[in-house]
């Protein structure tokens, strides 16, 4: 079986810390990084090869609207939210990590994680997937 390229999202944390977690992500797996206001704004297409995209969840909320999330951003492969010690979650960002939750995609870390361990949880979601798997977005 060979494995296609994942699909991450990565939200959470302070804007400093997501993009350098995002950045590594990306340079691991050879892929684009891709902020998510450019994504949600139309300025930049998904690649149909893979990618990670970050965003912060009250983002990804306040353009989506009440309709749920955006379809570019509703197929993740896996989702990683990166927790800030003592920082809590806004209405909005609630509501967003709860339905990844419910697609059994969310993933959350500390802010202090080492890259490796998130690579693993990536691994873990991308087993067993091949390339001759159909794409499961629109």
């Amino acid at each position: 079986m060979v494995a296609t390229a994942p699909r991450v999202v990565v939200i959470g944390a302070q804007e400093g810390v997501r993009l350098a977690r995002a950045a590594r992500l990306a340079g691991h797996y050879g892929l684009p990084r891709i902020a998510a206001v450019d994504v949600l704004a139309g300025r930049q297409p998904l690649p149909v090869d893979g990618y990670v995209i970050d965003g912060a969840p009250r983002l990804l909320d306040r353009v989506a609207g009440v309709g749920g999330l955006l379809p570019a951003l509703a197929f993740a492969d896996i989702v990683v939210h990166l927790r800030d010690a003592g920082s809590g979650e806004g209405q909005e960002a609630t509501r967003v990590l709860g339905y990844y939750e419910a697609r059994g995609v969310l993933v959350g870390f500390r802010t202090e994680t080492p890259v490796s361990n998130i690579i693993v949880a990536v691994e873990a979601a991308l087993r067993g997937r091949t390339a001759a798997d159909p794409p499961r977005w629109p």
